[in-house]
């Protein structure tokens, strides 16, 4: 883990993160580490994080104050057009439909009441990094670039519950999903729904790369596969100047079983072995794994 002095110009930074992503950090892990309370600098440097393809959130409770950016060794990453959809997430569908932006707040809420790191109430979207997220969309052109921050949602048509829902970003024609929450008790099945309906809507709206972060095994169920960091970075650097904007589906759109009719049913055999992980890995688009030692210097 390497920290980025308050001190260096995101100028310098921004000539210096090519040669980490290529290179690799001197430890040979996977975190640079910031501040995170300094304003307009914390989101510019969240905007330059994302642009080389790292992924920033928060320390969390054991790292109070501090923005970290996780550079995955192996990242998941899907083309949306090949999401897999099984035959159980086609019939549970019909109850939902899918929107984009239109509940920030609430979905902010669910993720920190409901998805944590290793205890309840342990999440690392705090409210500090919410903050800094927001930011971004009031960077000027030199620093936000293609990058934009959004929630997704997944409602219950018929009593407007919100059931799912997730914090992602867009860099150019790439969608990275942070992290998010799932209503599994009382709606068993609709995260999945959400990630199955999100990968058909990124493929009509003409994204070429999904992130999904770390592995897990409900990211390659949905047909995720594990690529290196040198092709991950070699793609962000070739999708990140493609614009593309992810806006919400209109009328009837946004409904899950027409969204999921874009996708071809896996049959069974070629979707391998059931999910091994718990119910709480079910939580969608969820990058959990903690940096412990103490930080080199960047620059």
């Amino acid at each position: 883990m390497a920290r980025i002095p308050s001190s260096l110009s995101l100028e310098d930074l921004d000539q210096i993160l090519p040669q980490i992503v290529d290179q690799g950090l001197p430890d040979g892990g996977e975190f640079v580490v910031a501040n995170l309370n300094e304003g307009e600098r914390t989101a510019a440097l969240v905007a330059v994080l994302v642009w080389h393809g790292f992924l920033p959130m928060s320390g969390g409770r054991r790292k109070v104050g501090l923005l970290l950016g996780k550079l995955h060794i192996n990242r998941c990453v899907l083309e949306p057009q090949k999401t897999h959809l099984g035959k159980k997430v086609r019939k549970r569908a019909k109850a939902f439909r899918l929107t984009v932006n239109k509940a920030w707040p609430e979905v902010v809420r669910k993720i920190q009441e409901l998805t944590y790191t290793s205890a309840p109430g342990d999440c690392w979207l705090t409210d500090q990094v919410v903050k800094a997220y927001q930011g971004v969309e009031k960077l000027g052109p030199r620093w936000r670039r293609n990058i934009r921050f959004l929630s997704v949602e997944l409602w219950h048509a018929e009593t407007k519950e919100l059931v799912a829902g997730e914090i992602g970003y867009t860099c150019g024609s790439v969608y990275s999903s942070c992290t998010g929450f799932t209503s599994k008790d009382q709606y068993p099945g609709a995260g999945t729904v959400q990630l199955a309906a999100l990968g058909a809507w990124l493929a009509k709206q003409g994204f070429q790369l999904w992130d999904l972060g770390m592995e897990i095994d409900y990211k390659l169920e949905l047909g995720g596969r594990m690529v290196p960091r040198a092709e991950w970075a070699q793609k962000v650097r070739e999708l990140r100047t493609l614009a593309i904007p992810l806006e919400t589906p209109l009328g009837d759109e946004g409904s899950a079983p027409k969204l999921l009719a874009m996708l071809r049913e896996v049959p069974d055999d070629e979707r391998g072995d059931p999910p091994k992980t718990t119910a709480k890995a079910e939580l969608p688009a969820r990058d959990v794994k903690m940096p412990s030692e103490e930080p080199a210097m960047v620059g």
